[in-house]
C-alpha cells in the first residue's frame, strides 16, 4: 500500500508540473492524473486481482503472488502515463 501511495503522489506532482507545458490548469490536471490512477487501480483490484490471487494461493507461486500484490501499480501508472502524454497534448 505504501508503494501505491508513493506512486500516486509522484503522479500528482508530475501532472502538476507538466500542466504548464500543455497549457492546462495545474490543480485540475493533477487531480485528473490522480483520478485516472485511482480509477484504474480500483478497477484492477476489484475486477481482475481476485482471480490472480486465487490462482496464486492455490499454486503457491512466488512470482504470481508478487504480481497479485503489485500489478495494479504498474497498470495504473501505465494508464496515467498514456493519459498524460496523449490527452495532455490535446487542447
Amino acid at each position: 500500500m505504501i508503494i501505491g501511495s508513493l506512486v500516486a503522489i509522484f503522479i500528482l506532482v508530475w501532472f502538476y508540473n507538466s500542466a504548464a507545458e500543455y497549457g492546462r490548469n495545474p490543480l485540475h490536471w493533477a487531480i485528473a492524473g490522480f483520478l485516472v490512477y485511482f480509477i484504474v487501480a480500483a478497477l484492477w483490484t476489484f475486477a481482475i486481482n481476485p482471480g490472480i490471487k486465487d490462482a496464486a494461493m492455490h499454486s503457491r507461486d512466488t512470482l504470481l503472488m508478487w504480481i497479485a500484490r503489485y500489478a495494479y501499480i504498474v497498470v495504473a501508472l501505465a494508464c496515467a502515463v498514456v493519459f498524460n502524454l496523449k490527452v495532455g497534448k490535446r487542447n
